[in-house]
């Protein structure tokens, strides 16, 4: 059996991450052709990105446990291939309440694809060498953002967002045959059995943090393009471009911080920096909701997205992989996530329902900005390496 290289473990660990979050950005970028299609209202667009995040938040902490035992390996098989079905089932939904259930299903590669790429890089990469690795990782998500918000729209326009779908089936496939042969490191993880090791107190910070940034994030990153076509008078197309912003910044900045973080900085101060970079978001798009400021201003407000609060994740795992116990990184990497993905969950529908009991947007993003504020405090709770943990 093979070994995994780097590079092969950045391939497959970033296509598993795209295509476990690529429904998010799908219900993002055609958002106006759902609502057009099955007539729903913008709530309703919303609930869909909390249904992928519950339910991945409520399975991530026993997906994680599944991963510490079954290995990293087999666990990031699975994602794949949850994923390559939800993906499926999401672009042959008859109808909205079909659509809803095969949302409900990408919420499975949602929830465990973080547990099992981490496990994975971990089993392979010693400390102080995981930061660019994790950081590829990560930016999967944001590849998937780059090219949904770019080559989606022009694939809708040239056949249906069906179609333009199922093109995305490729990323899946390619990871699944980077792992022929391959098998995991032998190791122990005894450990991992006892349900009641306790996980160190920096971990639950991280998982606070992820929780309220997710919430801002899912409010902005879901109702940017819409924000843009509705307030702003861009066309589709146009707002479309404003996800492919946000997703090539996410990249940079993905493959960027957990490096800084773990070369440089460290955790904390480098989560405290990517959350100052995230209010000027929300302050940008809030003033344009307002009328004072251009609407060219959602430029850069989406390339501070990609570049701060989209990228946060990438830190933040590095910091599961370094804080968590030796064996539990699985465990301690769910944990962060059911706070995350609990964030994403609530932020999307709220600003859904403020704007149509408001008529503005403008709320919505001010809130975001509070939030996002906070997360800055927080993250003088997170240490600044494995060696400086908490107890």
């Amino acid at each position: 059996m093979r070994s995994f290289t780097r590079p092969v473990i950045g391939a497959v660990t970033a296509a598993a991450m795209t295509i476990a979050t690529f429904p998010i950005i799908v219900v993002s970028v055609v958002a106006a052709d759902l609502i057009e299609e099955f007539d729903i209202t913008r709530a309703q667009v919303g609930i869909l990105v909390t249904a992928t995040g519950v339910v991945g938040a409520a399975l991530s902490p026993v997906l994680g446990r599944v991963t510490d035992r079954i290995g990293p390996v087999s666990a990031t098989r699975y994602v794949l291939l949850t994923g390559m079905a939800a993906l499926t089932a999401v672009a042959l939904s008859p109808s909205y309440a079909w659509l809803f259930a095969a949302v409900l299903l990408t919420g499975v590669p949602n929830g465990w694809s973080n547990p099992a790429t981490n496990t994975l890089i971990a089993d392979n990469l010693g400390p102080g060498d995981r930061g660019t690795i994790t950081g590829v990782k990560q930016s999967g998500v944001q590849i998937g953002t780059f090219l949904g918000g770019l080559v989606l729209p022009a694939l809708a326009a040239l056949w249906s967002w069906r179609v333009a779908i199922l093109w995305f089936l490729l990323i899946p496939v390619g990871g699944l045959a980077g792992m022929l042969g391959r098998q995991s490191n032998q190791r122990e993880r005894s450990e991992s059995d006892r349900f009641d090791v306790p996980l160190p107190v920096s971990v639950r910070w991280i998982a606070l943090y992820g929780y309220l940034s997710g919430a801002a994030t899912s409010a902005i990153f879901g109702f940017l393009p819409l924000f843009a076509e509705e307030d702003q008078l861009w066309t589709p197309q146009t707002a479309g471009s404003l996800i492919a912003v946000v997703g090539l910044t996410g990249i940079a900045g993905r493959i960027m911080w957990p490096r800084i973080a773990e070369r440089r900085l460290g955790h904390g101060p480098t989560l405290r920096i990517i959350a100052l970079l995230s209010i000027g978001t929300a302050v940008l798009l809030a003033l344009a909701a307002m009328g004072l400021a251009d609407s060219w201003v959602l430029v850069p407000a989406s390339a501070l997205l990609g570049g701060g609060a989209i990228a946060w994740n990438a830190v933040g795992m590095v910091a599961v992989m370094d804080l968590s116990p030796t064996g539990l990184i699985g465990k301690g990497t769910g944990t962060v996530l059911l706070g995350f993905l609990l964030g994403l969950a609530s932020g999307a529908p709220l600003m859904g329902l403020s704007v149509d009991a408001l008529g503005s947007y403008q709320p919505g993003f001010w809130v975001c900005a509070v939030l996002l504020a906070v997360c800055a405090v927080i993250a003088g709770k997170v240490p600044r390496g494995s060696t400086l943990a908490v107890q």
